[in-house]
Parts: structure tokens; sequence; C-alpha cells
């Protein structure tokens, strides 16, 4: 059993009704438990992990709803309660272990924000808007899925750094032709509480 704790870049592909929409990489924390199954004598192990993770992207684009070109930035955040499942292998390297695998990842989404600023030409004004999750068009789903990579170090006491990406395969869009896919990347650091891989 262990605790780890980083942070990942994301940048949520979307569509939006902005014209020469510009989607950039948002960083955001990353929090969590795991669990460590050795599996046998073998050099592979399973991984189970509860994080809070964060997603999401910075947002640019010009809105021409009210019939004017309105320049507009900002960002989409998103909270999920994530739960990644991998299968690791490890290599015998120095005092520790150096590990790569990957597997299927499952998250439940619990909240985020809308925060865009609008370049009104008289004044800047800003949309601070709850991200829901349900079913309706202004909504998004709250049941994401997806797959996981990593790579990482780990030290015979322990601790261990690595790196991951999460590439969502749910389009979590309500809006038929539009799509809404979570892509993430990431280091964090962790610690494993007693010996094992």
């Amino acid at each position: 059993i262990g605790v780890q704790g980083g942070f990942s870049l994301s940048k949520t592909e979307m569509n939006t009704s902005f014209s020469d929409l510009k989607l950039n990489y948002l960083l955001g924390p990353l929090a969590g438990i795991m669990v460590g199954l050795n599996l046998g004598e073998s050099n592979f192990s399973l991984m189970q992990e509860i994080n809070y993770a964060f997603k999401g992207a910075k947002i640019s684009g010009t809105d021409n709803s009210q019939g004017i070109a309105v320049p507009v930035n900002g960002r989409h955040t998103t909270r999920y309660i994530e739960f990644p499942l991998n299968i690791l292998y490890y290599l015998n390297a120095g005092n520790g272990h150096f590990f790569i695998g990957g597997g299927p990842y499952a998250a439940i989404g619990i909240g985020g924000k809308n925060k865009l600023t609008y370049q009104l030409e008289t004044a800047p004004e800003v949309e601070d808007v709850t991200v829901e999750f349900g079913t309706e068009n202004n909504q998004i789903k709250g049941l994401d899925y997806g797959v996981q990579g990593q790579v990482g170090y780990k030290l015979g006491y322990g601790s261990y750094l690595r790196a991951f990406y999460s590439h969502g395969l749910a389009n979590l869009s309500n809006v038929e032709g539009n799509s809404y896919l979570n892509r993430n990347f990431g280091l964090s650091f962790g610690y494993f509480f007693g010996s094992g891989k």
C-alpha cells in the first residue's frame, strides 16, 4: 500500500462555438493511493490506484455569437476520481528497479469550471460557470475510460518516480457530431509502505 502526489499536463480535445479555437496544456495536481500485488515470483506486478485527477485545457478563440468578433481566453477544468489498473514489469537496476507498464482506467467526474474572459471593447467580462455532468447537451458525460502507460524507477526502500500518459477513449460530449476526449501526461512521486514491488 502506498501514497503518491504529482502533477499532470492535460489538453482535453473538445469542440466549442468559438472560431479560431486553440487548446493548450493546463497544469493540475494529482494525488492518490495505490495497492501493489506481486504476481508470484515473476518480475510482474499489479498496481491498482485511486487518484484525484485534474484535467481540462487552456482555451482561446473568438466568439461571434453576438454578431461581432470578441476575443476570448480562459480555461476549462474538470476533476475526477480515477481508477487506473496497471500491469508493471520490473528490471533490476542498482539499488532499485526500473519499471514499465500500462492498463485501463475508469474515472468519475466530480466537478469542474469554465472560467473565460471576453475581451469586450468597453471592459473585459469574466464568465465563471460550473461544469455539470449528465446527459443534457450543456453537460458532459460523467463516466470516462481509457488506457494509461507509465515508466519509472523504484528504490529498494519503497520510493518511486514515474512518468505517465493517459489516453481517454470515451467521447464525453452529449452533442451529436461533437467530441470531448481527455488527454494528459505527467509526473508523480510515490512511496510504498513495506517491502515488495
